[in-house]
């Protein structure tokens, strides 16, 4: 068999079914994928699935995550996405692993410890996959120029 043929068909993420017996065992509620140990910026995507009906719940959820990561001097940019009715997810970046572990434990990260809430309203465990960061385009943002804070001559 060729290397090609025993990969398989299927993208990696987002998993659409995962069960909550995946869940993290530490903190209920997320699994994570992906490694943290690569130098250079890093990123989550983050896949939300609301139960029917608890849609306004999670859009409340970003917004407290948002709330939270406004304080977070390493984190940034960051997006709070709907894709359908039930489908919402998280796109953000930071400079490095070390921005990326302090917003893990800062105002807006922490909203992952909340698993009550996240058992309540996701159908499925909150799916975090760790990025690195290869290129972007930082010069603009919605539209609109986005003064630079340094040269980030490394992307």
């Amino acid at each position: 068999m060729s290397e090609s043929e025993n990969h398989s068909s299927i993208a990696p993420n987002p998993n659409p079914n995962p069960s909550w017996s995946q869940d993290h065992p530490r903190h209920p509620g997320f699994l994570i994928h992906g490694t943290d140990n690569t130098p250079g910026p890093k990123a989550y995507y983050i896949h939300l699935e609301a139960k029917p009906g608890k849609e306004h719940l999670l859009e409340a959820f970003l917004r407290d995550i948002n709330d939270g990561v406004n304080q977070e001097p390493l984190t940034g940019p960051w997006f709070a996405l709907r894709y359908s009715q039930t489908t919402f997810c998280i796109f953000e970046a930071f400079p490095s692993n070390e921005g990326r572990n302090d917003h893990n434990g800062g105002p807006g990260g922490r909203n992952f410890l909340r698993s009550e809430l996240l058992k309540d309203m996701l159908a499925y465990p909150a799916q975090l996959y760790r990025l690195d960061v290869l290129h972007g385009k930082f010069g603009v943002m919605l539209g609109e120029p986005v003064q630079p804070v340094r040269e980030r001559s490394h992307l």
